[in-house]
């Protein structure tokens, strides 16, 4: 009975042993059933360090051939493995290997990242397309560089490629998107850099662009200190785009180069704008009054130039661009031709020859309900207002790191901007009169210049007032009557009135004498 007793526990062992342990792994399951036929015991934590070596182990053990040899080492127990309880748990490890195979993926997505790497083709066409041929570098740009800075970066010196248009560096200028993109000196601003193609791996082109003559083979602050003795100079540069080994520029490795020139513009002090100059141009170029043809105000668009430099700073140099109001203040604009929005692209006229770009800025302030507003709502203001006369003052500032400098007036004008708003014939009243009528002048108020613009656009060929709300029978929309308009003014009504009155009295009078006789 105690022997019985003992291979029924040793029996409840092995059944427990092999699903409790079964989590751990089915090495474990082995040894804690050979324990009992006397086997080393083995801890199953150290088992699962290398999970992959533990699996595959476990498959060997677990082959069908086996079985027989592991039942003979478990018959002392009384207790041996069925080959269909084995094939379950080789099924188990059969799916632990799957499982494992599977676990690569994230390696088989680094290698499909490889493949999707910047080929050196799409850097060659960047180079071609995507970099200008020649450049002209404002003078501000080079006087307000400091160092250390971003200006002379990438210039003479080898750096990332994707690093070709950062904020304040002379090389963003050589990208074609550099156009219409912001600039700010030495980077304070911070605005978003230009890459030189979509898309660019990073870490993996490099690039240098190589200047002659006395810059040459100078970086950084030597050679912003050599630019800016120079002054005002042409140079012939040579961009090149290395590959990379390592990690590391390949100088080796020449992917692409590109011959360019930069015209960089010196600030030397003696040629520079003088306030004298500025004051000069505001008083003698700038017109005292200026009337803006309707058309111009009824086609300016927003996004557009038309309302650029009024009631905003912008540098003083873009005061006459195409399609600006301000260009109109010019009075070179008078021989200038001028096109909607700007979209003729007509160069642009300066206010003064010679004028040093970026040193200078002016802002055109108007009165009135348009008083502080630009950009769209500027516009939608004006068009709002339709015809009316402004008073504006032209202001010019002094700049400071390169920014305007409010606190540094140079030159002040007052002028008068006549806009010209579109005619619309909806604009009469519901009583039927007409605003234009001299009849209802009293109404407009006298001599005022909207009432003038209104009256003369409603004259027919022979010069008399019609008004469109009166009909041929000489009787209003409403259904009231009134005498037609003769022409005639109501003065000489009323002194025909006053005559035939002292007429009929005279008649009277004789009439009352001849009775008395």
């Amino acid at each position: 009975m105690q022997n019985n007793r003992m291979s029924l526990n040793n029996e409840k062992c092995n059944k427990w042993s092999i699903r409790r342990l079964s989590g751990v792994g089915v090495a474990s399951v082995i040894v804690a059933s050979s324990m009992i036929g006397g086997a080393a015991q083995v801890n199953a934590a150290e088992l699962k360090t290398n999970k992959l070596t533990e699996v595959k182990e476990s498959r060997d053990i677990l082959q069908p051939k086996n079985i027989d040899e592991i039942n003979k080492k478990l018959e002392m127990t009384g207790k041996s493995i069925k080959k269909s309880d084995m094939m379950t748990e080789n099924s188990k490890v059969e799916k632990k290997v799957a499982d494992n195979k599977a676990e690569p993926k994230s390696q088989d997505k680094n290698m499909k990242h490889k493949h999707e790497m910047t080929k050196p083709e799409d850097v060659k066409k960047s180079v071609s397309e995507n970099i200008k041929d020649k450049i002209d570098v404002p003078a501000s740009y080079l006087e307000n560089a400091k160092y250390p800075g971003p200006f002379t970066a990438g210039v003479n010196q080898v750096i990332p490629y994707e690093a070709f248009g950062g904020d304040g560096m002379l090389t963003r200028l050589l990208l074609k998107s550099s156009d219409k993109a912001p600039w700010s000196d030495n980077g304070t601003a911070k605005h978003p850099g230009l890459l030189p193609l979509d898309k660019l791996t990073n870490g993996h082109y490099f690039y240098n662009v190589e200047l002659d003559g006395k810059a040459k083979g100078k970086s950084d602050k030597a050679l912003l200190e050599q630019l800016k003795a120079n002054g005002t100079q042409s140079y012939s540069a040579t961009v090149k785009v290395y590959g990379s080994k390592n990690g590391k520029p390949d100088l080796s490795n020449v992917i692409v180069t590109k011959k360019v020139t930069i015209n960089l513009k010196g600030m030397m002090k003696h040629e520079m704008t003088k306030p004298e100059d500025v004051k000069k141009s505001v008083s003698e170029n700038i017109k005292d009054k200026i009337d803006v043809p309707a058309s111009y105000l009824e086609n300016a668009k927003y996004p557009g130039p038309f309302t650029a430099g009024v009631n905003q700073v912008i540098p003083y140099e873009a005061f006459g661009g195409d399609g600006m109001l301000t260009r109109l203040l010019l009075k070179s604009s008078d021989k200038a031709p001028w096109s909607d929005n700007g979209t003729a692209k007509h160069p642009g006229l300066l206010p003064l020859d010679k004028l040093t770009n970026g040193h200078y800025f002016y802002n055109v302030e108007l009165d009135g309900k348009a008083k502080g507003k630009s950009d769209k709502a500027l516009l939608e203001q004006l068009k709002a207002n339709g015809t009316q006369s402004y008073s504006a003052t032209v202001k010019v500032y002094g700049s400071k790191n390169g920014k305007p400098d409010l606190s540094n007036v140079i030159a002040t004008k007052k002028v008068t901007i006549n806009l010209k708003g579109k005619h619309n014939h909806k604009d009469h009243n519901h009583n039927g009169h007409n605003p234009t009528d001299p009849m209802n002048k009293g109404h407009m108020g006298m001599g005022g210049h909207h009432g003038h613009h209104m009256h003369s656009s409603n004259t027919n060929q022979n010069g008399s007032q019609l008004t469109n709300s009166t009909t041929n029978q000489g009787t209003l929309s409403n259904g009231k009557t009134r005498l037609p308009n003769t022409g005639q003014s109501e003065t000489n009504l009323t002194l025909a009135g006053i005559i035939g009155l002292i007429f009929a009295s005279i008649l009277g009078f004789f009439a009352i004498k001849r009775k008395n006789r």
